[in-house]
């Protein structure tokens, strides 16, 4: 009964702490692309999440007890011995029915059982006076007894141990404040779901009461308890039981209680608190205060703030070696996490970019193993060259084998690669585009598309070696297959146009980052954000690396740009001109309509209705091109060829040559020896 009254508050105060933050109203949820939000991503400090810093308020203690808040363990109450299941099950029934003194009685006899007869149930009984203890001191005793018997060895199936420390630091609450958020405290720091709750409704009331607060905030614990709800609940809408929300007390009492400490624990999130609060010259005066990743990162805020990028720059180096990959600010299954190294790490790209540091920024930006901030740079910034070396000088690096955040997070099934799989094929792709075949094919070795790229590779090869327009034709027109059906793998980019990272579901930006911040942003310091925020080189480099075209999946354009080169080498009144100029038509009928129309008045004018069998559904359904029928009627030599044209003009000079040579050859055959 206990345990599932437990349950129960755990569940109430588990809806009432939930964080109301802001989300979109309908779509999935991507990765977070900081370099798209440049102005955010310099001037907005992340706040941390209240639920995983209440942990950290103390040491982890060595001898953590079990934790027991979810679901009672299946047989927890069985297994004891015969004496002393009889006597606390006797008590547990006294208790219930409201009859204390033998309840009492019968849990003491349980405590006096030799230690070897009472393995079980000790712990039980222990708790269970300390429940029913009549003062904080007699509490105490019994309290501190349970977490002795556990640290003894005795069982403890329940996690009555942690508890016991919440229930302790009840007794305290009003009177002793500063107690019970020790004890509340070193719950949390166990790994207790209630500890961080109560915590949470202790920082609530002690803001709301300043006499209570005052009266606390001599406790080291205590102060970093409310710099702590300041810095991540500090602007937090309380749900209430009826539905209907509220908010917290104004924030800016707080900071000025907290900053009259002298000798303040937890400066670095005060100086934090300040930063989101505008409060600039409290955070200068308490940033460096604590030599922690946060305080690291305040200061680097603060630097840029004076314009001091290099100074700046430091500080973030300072603050990502303090913080490990797996530090997570929103420990939420169901959301991306908020990772302060990759977000640190990504700052350092955006400065890197603005001092035109572009090799710098890319070696940032694999160092934050965030895929979409990477594929920026390494797409749209470095040139080919520069991207070739980053790949083959990090070949072996364990930079490279990071796994980024899941593109399909919804989708449990789906395993994201690790780095260097998505990076190589980011490379294959340009390369590709740029009509280096072979040295794409290099990078697409050992994946699914190795053989349709060189298929392709192969086609535009022969297209380049062809004699007849016929056999350029039909190169041209293979490798136009192939850009169109695998052309997002084999040609597509990996940001805009095409969204290959998202498999081209979904449009998230321009070529050039537009910089409009969303909607549920939270507010710029406006002195913070240099302008420009993309400087005229890394433009140029956007303007020089642009694909071929911009249109949404825009390899199929280059697939209707292939069908067309291959249409313009055969006769305008043939099967095979037709059918082209269709499948041009067809591969870009979604993404340029234009493109269609136009492709319909040159097969109207160019002939049309002198075929056999017309086009009825021009650029939806389109016939195969009959290259063999214009072999066969002997159409595959056209003087438009230079080759085709060089031979015969070479051939139309040799040929009477030839024949002068051998007609006076056999004049002089024909004379006789005296003859002359």
């Amino acid at each position: 009964m206990l345990f599932r009254e437990a349950l129960v508050c755990l569940s109430v105060l588990g809806a009432l702490t939930l964080p109301i933050r802001p989300a979109r109203a309908c779509g999935p949820l991507f990765p977070p692309y900081f370099l798209e939000d440049r102005a955010g991503t310099l001037s907005v400090l992340p706040s941390g999440a209240f639920l995983i810093e209440a942990g950290r308020l103390v040491p982890r203690p060595p001898d953590a007890f079990q934790v027991v808040e979810s679901q009672e363990p299946e047989g927890a109450r069985v297994g004891g011995g015969t004496e002393e299941t009889a006597l606390y099950e006797a008590g547990a029934r006294a208790f219930h029915a409201g009859k204390w003194d033998e309840a009492r009685e019968r849990f003491q006899d349980v405590l006096a059982l030799p230690p070897e007869q009472r393995r079980r149930f000790s712990t039980f009984a222990a708790f269970m006076l300390g429940r029913m203890a009549e003062s904080a001191p007699e509490a105490h005793e019994h309290f501190v007894a349970v977490r002795a018997l556990v640290r003894e060895g005795f069982e403890d199936p329940l996690g009555l141990a942690v508890a016991s420390l919440g229930e302790e630091a009840r007794r305290h609450l009003g009177e002793d404040d500063a107690a019970a958020v020790r004890l509340y405290a070193e719950q949390a720091a166990h790994g207790s779901a209630s500890g961080t709750t109560s915590l949470l409704f202790v920082a609530r009331a002690l803001t709301q009461e300043v006499t209570r607060l005052r009266r606390a905030l001599h406790e080291p614990v205590v102060q970093r308890l409310l710099t702590t709800y300041a810095w991540t609940r500090g602007h937090e809408e309380i749900w209430a039981e009826d539905g209907t929300t509220s908010h917290p007390p104004a924030l800016a009492p707080l900071l000025e209680e907290l900053a009259a400490v002298p000798t303040l624990s937890g400066a670095d999130r005060l100086a934090a608190t300040a930063w989101g609060e505008g409060r600039f010259d409290l955070a200068e005066r308490f940033a460096g205060r604590e030599r922690t990743p946060l305080d690291a990162w305040v200061r680097a805020k603060l630097a840029l703030r004076r314009g001091d990028r290099m100074a700046a720059d430091q500080g973030l180096a300072e603050a990502r070696e303090g913080f490990p990959y797996e530090e997570d600010w929103v420990g939420d299954p169901y959301r991306y996490p908020l990772r302060p190294r990759v977000r640190v790490d990504v700052e350092r790209v955006l400065l890197a970019l603005l001092r035109d540091d572009f090799s710098g920024a890319a070696e940032h930006a694999l160092s934050s193993c965030s895929w979409p901030d990477l594929a920026y740079v390494a797409e749209r910034v470095l040139s080919v060259e520069e991207l070739q070396r980053l790949v083959a000088t990090h070949a072996s690096d364990p930079k490279l084998q990071c796994q980024p955040e899941s593109t399909f997070r919804w989708d449990e099934t789906r395993v994201p690669p690790k780095l260097s799989e998505p990076l190589h094929l980011l490379l294959a792709r340009r390369l590709l585009r740029e009509g280096r075949g072979a040295e794409a094919l290099e990078h697409f070795r050992g994946t699914p598309w190795e053989e349709p790229a060189r298929q392709y590779v192969d086609a535009l090869d022969r297209a380049r070696s062809a004699w007849w327009d016929v056999d350029k034709a039909r190169a041209l027109y293979t490798a136009a297959r192939l850009a169109r059906t695998p052309g997002m793998e084999l040609l597509g980019t990996e940001g805009a146009p095409d969204w290959s990272w998202v498999e081209g579901n979904y449009e998230l930006g321009t070529w050039v980052p537009s910089l409009e911040r969303p909607e549920d942003a939270p507010p710029v310091h406006p002195e913070v954000v240099p302008a420009p925020l993309i400087t005229p080189a890394e433009r140029g480099r956007l303007d020089a690396h642009v694909p071929p075209h911009l249109t949404r999946f825009h390899y199929r354009s280059t697939a209707a740009d292939l069908a067309e080169q291959a249409a313009a080498l055969v006769p305008e009144r043939s099967q095979a001109y037709a059918a082209l100029l269709c499948h041009a038509a067809r591969f870009t009928s979604r993404t340029e309509p234009e493109r269609g129309q136009r492709l319909w008045w040159t097969y109207v004018r160019k002939g049309a209705l002198s075929l056999e069998h017309p086009i009825p559904s021009f650029g939806q359904e389109c016939p195969e091109p009959d290259f063999e029928r214009l072999r066969d009627r002997g159409l595959s030599f056209r003087w438009e060829n230079p080759r085709p044209r060089t031979l015969a003009a070479v051939g139309g000079f040799l040929m009477p040559m030839l024949g002068i040579v051998l007609l006076r050859r056999r004049k002089r055959s024909l004379r006789s020896p005296d003859g002359r």
